[in-house]
């Protein structure tokens, strides 16, 4: 039997047709920061799996960003109470200790002052996308594939970084709907083969909960992204697997095809409107 999705992020969504992307974030309680549970041995056991396979792909960073890594590697390590490897870059050595991919914002001079860049990351289970062409790009370009994103919300999100401080942090959920189990799903060519024309049923709904937090010393924001992957019909409630289906029906072809759904959202709403499935 697999257990019910920890999150229902698209419960928060639309109610009718109309889409909007959200920033959603809701301050965050720092003993929350890492989020433990019953799958997070298993995800530790992937991530240095994954590390030892593709060390190049789910890790990069740029030069320079030492001081910013070490003070956030330095917090992470006190607050789950272990060491960090010392031969390792220290935002990898971070991400060794907690089942959370991580990603360090820093701050480079700009043609309007300072501005947040990707200055590095260590991500084991990117959702489609490529680590690497990230690398020194502001928020706005690293949003740029998201159809409707930076329409929608790049004013709101530049306010939101110039005014998050240390002492506030937050968090945020996103999720998605795709046609595998497997958490490690780059666009590089190393994961693995894609199933040939899935049927609803054998969708997997994949939610990602963000923490947001700033560091004093080097002003560095570290995002942390949790993944949860679970078989679609574990969303088991009628009201549940009904927002899910306006939430599918209300996303313009544009974002069903960045959600790489184009083909798929007619099929999956039809299935989550049929009887709830047992478990």
């Amino acid at each position: 039997m697999s257990s019910a999705p920890p999150y229902l992020p698209f419960m928060e969504g639309p109610t009718s047709g109309d889409f909007k992307w959200r920033l959603g974030v809701r301050p965050l309680d720092l003993d929350n920061w890492i989020e433990w549970g019953p799958d997070a041995p298993a995800a530790l056991a992937y991530k240095t799996e994954l590390n030892q396979r593709h060390p190049d792909t789910v890790f990069a960073a740029l030069d320079g960003i030492e001081p910013e890594s070490t003070e956030i590697a330095e917090a992470i390590a006190a607050h789950v109470g272990a060491p960090l490897r010392d031969d390792l870059h220290p935002l990898d050595a971070a991400a060794r200790l907690v089942p959370e991919d991580l990603v360090l914002m820093v701050e480079r001079p700009g043609a309007n002052g300072p501005e947040l860049r990707f200055g590095g990351g260590s991500v084991c289970f990117p959702s489609r996308w490529d680590l690497r062409s990230k690398l020194g790009l502001t928020m706005v370009e690293v949003h740029a594939p998201v159809a409707r994103l930076n329409d929608q919300l790049a004013v709101p999100v530049d306010r939101f970084f110039d005014r998050l401080r240390p002492d506030r942090s937050y968090w945020r959920l996103g999720w998605g709907i795709l046609d595998t189990a497997d958490w490690y799903t780059p666009i590089d060519g190393t994961a693995a083969p894609r199933p040939a024309d899935p049927a609803p049923e054998e969708m997997f709904l994949r939610v990602e909960r963000e923490t947001l937090r700033r560091f004093p010393a080097t002003n560095c924001v570290l995002f942390t992204i949790r993944t949860y992957v679970t078989p679609l019909d574990t969303v088991v409630t009628p009201a549940a697997r009904s927002r899910l289906a306006v939430a599918l029906e209300a996303m313009p072809d544009d974002v069903r095809g960045y959600k790489d759904l184009a083909h798929m959202a007619q099929g999956i709403v039809a299935h989550l409107q049929l009887t709830v499935p047992r478990t």
